[in-house]
């Protein structure tokens, strides 16, 4: 049975892992029209009695509108990966492509625990998935790629922009509310940047920076200093905006992220995948910068597990510092709390009275039980577990969008999976005017 958002709800559950912290006793969960209201001690039966509550997973950079060309960008760097691959295949998308993108995505999402996104968006169609957004119960920032330099069928005027805007705003509601996200430098004019300087405070906007050493190399950035210096130059950076990768800093960069409360969002599967390089977030959390963790697209990261993020995070900020440079509890509030305050959601990210209903049931195996008893680091252990084979139940504002394996929110496909794959990668050729299938 599917509960109703608006039920009292009490789940029994035999840990809870909150804020960093892991409890291994038994909690009893109370929950009514969408808000915890009670998390007390008490003894655990029942059908969720061997599981440990978590709040949400958020993932803070992703790309739905890719998740359909999984396995169809490979071995390229990031500028040609785009080039070659993405953007004509992103051109591509119908509004029935773009929709079976977006859900295929979020039954990913749910089933790995996430509730709660910042979707990039497309250049068109892009109110179809603020559509899918909002019935499938996630919370969401989302919004319309914004380009008006490259391709022809890559980008739109000023003038078409503003009005796309418009209407994904007007479609925006309920969990979902819209965000500014200009994809980066090079495909942007001054026109966009002389736009967006004028956001009032409190509205969030994202962008991608610093991500490669190519785009490093443009006259545009090496004018003006690097990535960041460019957008500090176009009044983009501030409390309200969130920059994806952050590798290639200069000097003086980090400074000026730390001094206006810019956050960056770490995508290492990304950087990886794309040769970009290892973002040294050791380096950025010691001056005090805010730092969240995306899986970016399917593209360019083969999966949609933001734990999967966390643990491959893990590991390399042991190299880029040490082993013992950040604790566990950093990384898992930087897909909870963390997230949450970087996204705008003042009562999302823990499991405490008076907070949102947004939480998820994971169940260890009997063996993973028993190595928890003496876990060093109990939290790293459970983030570095396959939470997508482990996850039991996703509550989003006290609703079940996931349980075990069914997903009572998500829309149907409105095509095949296969076909829909099929239909972008022969339309993306006539578009682009070249083979993507070389």
């Amino acid at each position: 049975m599917i509960h109703n958002m608006h039920m009292k709800q009490k789940y029994n559950v035999a840990g809870i892992m909150d804020d960093g912290f892991l409890r291994l006793e038994a909690f009893s969960i109370e929950m009514d029209k969408g808000s915890i209201t009670s998390v007390t001690r008490e003894s655990c039966d029942g059908k969720w009695n061997n599981c440990i509550a978590v709040p949400g997973l958020i993932q803070s950079h992703i790309h739905l509108g890719q998740t359909l060309f999984r396995g169809m960008a490979e071995g390229r760097s990031l500028l040609p990966w785009l080039s070659e691959r993405i953007l004509p295949l992103e051109a591509a998308h119908s509004r029935n492509t773009l929709a079976v993108s977006v859900i295929q995505s979020l039954g990913e999402l749910l089933a790995s625990g996430c509730t709660g996104l910042l979707d990039m968006g497309v250049l068109r169609y892009s109110e179809i998935t603020i559509d899918i957004l909002r019935s499938s119960g996630i919370r969401a920032l989302a919004g319309n790629a914004l380009m008006d330099i490259g391709p022809e069928y890559t980008t739109e005027n000023l003038s078409w922009l503003k009005e796309e805007t418009t209407r994904v705003k007007k479609a925006c509601g309920d969990l979902v509310s819209y965000l500014y996200a200009p994809r980066f430098a090079l495909s942007c004019s001054d026109d966009i940047w002389g736009w967006l300087s004028n956001l009032p405070a409190g509205i969030k906007r994202t962008t991608h920076a610093a991500e490669t050493s190519d785009e490093m190399n443009h006259p545009s950035i090496m004018e003006a200093g690097g990535n960041i210096h460019y957008l500090q130059n176009r009044g983009f950076i501030g409390p309200d905006t969130l920059l994806a990768h952050c590798v290639h800093l200069l000097e003086g960069e980090q400074e000026i992220l730390r001094q206006s409360n810019t956050t960056v969002v770490h995508c290492p599967w990304a950087n990886l995948k794309l040769g970009s390089g290892i973002a040294d977030i050791p380096a950025l959390t010691q001056s005090h910068i805010r730092v969240i963790l995306g899986s970016d697209g399917a593209a360019c990261n083969n999966r949609l597990d933001v734990s999967g993020d966390a643990r491959l995070a893990m590991g390399l900020a042991s190299v880029t510092g040490s082993p013992s440079s950040l604790p566990s509890d950093f990384w898992f509030r930087s897909i909870t709390s963390s997230a949450a305050d970087a996204l705008g959601w003042k009562n999302t990210g823990k499991i405490a009275p008076g907070y949102v209903a947004d939480l998820v049931l994971i169940e260890p195996s009997a063996e993973e039980w028993e190595e928890l008893i003496l876990a060093e680091d109990p939290v790293r252990y459970l983030l570095e577990l396959d939470w997508p084979s482990r996850v039991r139940l996703t509550i989003v504002d006290g609703r079940i969008v996931y349980q075990d394996g069914f997903f009572p929110t998500l829309p149907k496909l409105p095509m095949e999976i296969g076909r829909a794959r099929q239909e972008v990668y022969q339309k993306a050729f006539q578009i682009s005017g070249k083979s993507v299938l070389q």
